[in-house]
């Protein structure tokens, strides 16, 4: 699509023609990223001007954001990240990496602002500090400091998809103009994790096995999800018969992960792994679950870890069979998105920036943007119906039941469903694959295991 709208300006090039001496595809969709990025850091603005302070009007203006709750718990007083043992501050429910990324863009902040006295601030109540006025300030600073880290991160992102897929650059694009980047990139700090995910990705296409998985250990440690990939790694690699690779990347994960996470251990072991809580937890916002009771079935926290848990274990081993039995060897890409929708599309909670964790690999999986459009489509409605249902602006059905809110997760859902059956008809059907149109290509982004012998090939 990219290609055929650029010749409005005169493109796309000829075979006699001349590139363009700096207006590269890498260029575009570097530049596309940042404008797709500053529009969603403009949309924030309302919340800047006061309305994160206010929960209604943050969820009706839609800039509900992490990061300045972030800065009033902890980063006004410069609390180092895992050391606050006399409960002051809530519990920490962010990875030990990204408190010590929200502790280090916290002291940015401190010094941007003239290193306020955080001393004073310690005898005070929690509360009568996060409603001090020079505090909330701060605290929008330190949001366009986490907000310039994002978009190097975002950037980051866009230039590793360019250069995962080499003789398709353009499909770079999709991600660079994605509405779920605009609506989605300054909630968290998820975009750190993602840039994390793209560059193990394009160090695997480039055969840099330890740098692969280097890059997922410190992605895990900055979200759980990044080890999917490694799990899709696996697959692809044992159906190759490049085992020995996929264990070196194995294991430069565990070392970098471990690396970061030891020593978060050490310090506040009481703080460093929160899966007790999420097994006693009820279903959260967003989940497949929380549709049952719109049909008046209760969940309970301990059902809804069983439907979790059971339901994942079998699409897990469900994608697994499909990879090893399919006609040709699934592209890495397509393996794992398939595994990261079955993990979110069963989870007890979604966020909508969990569609940034989907994003890279859903532009590098289907590059077809009708799919990435349907698919994103109902990421925004769900975006809007999250914010007005947490807000209380489409509450009060006739059954107590948030009709919007509960169509919007639905709508979701069903859209995932189409992403994943689209790739699942291209592994089925190779031949519909959009990378694979033609007959030569394997797997741009497989490493090793592009153009290896197909074990199962070998066996029939």
């Amino acid at each position: 699509m990219a290609t055929a709208a650029s010749a409005a300006i005169g493109g796309p090039l000829g075979v006699h023609a001349r590139p363009h001496r700096w207006l590269t595809p890498l260029v575009t969709a570097l530049a596309l990223t940042a404008a797709t990025f500053t529009l969603g850091a403009v949309a924030d603005n309302a919340c800047a001007q006061g309305a994160w302070w206010d929960p209604p009007r943050q969820f009706a203006n839609l800039c509900y954001s992490d990061l300045p709750y972030a800065y009033v718990n902890g980063g006004a007083e410069r609390v180092p990240p895992l050391s606050d043992s006399d409960g002051r501050y809530p519990p920490p429910t962010a990875a030990p990496a990204t408190a010590v990324l929200t502790y280090a863009a916290g002291l940015v902040t401190s010094v941007i602002v003239g290193w306020p006295d955080a001393e004073s601030r310690e005898g005070r109540p929690l509360a009568e500090v996060a409603a001090d006025p020079e505090v909330r300030q701060e605290a929008v600073v330190y949001v366009g400091v986490a907000a310039t880290l994002l978009l190097l991160a975002a950037l980051a992102t866009t230039w590793c998809l360019v250069r995962t897929h080499r003789n398709r650059p353009w499909d770079a694009v999709g991600f660079a103009v994605a509405p779920v980047l605009a609506l989605s990139a300054t909630i968290g700090w998820d975009l750190m994790s993602v840039g994390c995910v793209a560059g193990a990705l394009l160090a695997w296409s480039r055969k840099r096995v330890v740098g692969a998985g280097v890059l997922i250990g410190v992605g895990t440690a900055l979200a759980v999800y990044p080890v999917i990939v490694l799990g899709a790694l696996a697959t692809v690699a044992i159906r190759a018969g490049r085992t020995a690779a996929v264990g070196r990347t194995a294991a430069a994960a565990l070392i970098s992960w471990a690396a970061i996470m030891v020593p978060a251990y050490v310090l506040a072991p009481s703080s460093w792994l929160s899966f007790d809580d999420y097994l006693s937890t009820g279903v959260g916002n967003g989940s497949l679950w929380a549709l049952l009771p719109a049909f008046g079935i209760g969940v309970s926290a301990t059902l809804a870890t069983q439907l979790t848990l059971i339901s994942g274990i079998v699409l897990v081993v469900s994608l697994t069979w499909l990879a090893l039995s399919a006609p040709r060897r699934p592209r890495l890409p397509q393996l794992a998105l398939l595994l990261m929708l079955a993990v979110l599309l069963v989870s007890k909670e979604y966020a909508p920036q969990y569609a940034l964790w989907l994003l890279p690999l859903a532009v590098l999986a289907r590059p077809y943007w009708r799919d990435l459009l349907i698919w994103q489509a109902a990421e925004v409605f769900y975006f809007l119906a999250i914010w007005w249902h947490l807000g209380g602006y489409t509450d009060g059905g006739a059954n107590g039941v948030d009709e919007v809110y509960t169509w919007a997760i639905a709508t979701r859902v069903l859209a995932q469903l189409w992403l994943a059956g689209v790739v699942v008809r291209d592994i089925r059907q190779p031949w519909l694959d959009p990378v694979r149109v033609d007959a030569l290509t394997d797997d741009p982004a497989g490493g090793v295991v592009d153009q290896a012998l197909d074990v199962r090939a070998l066996v029939r």
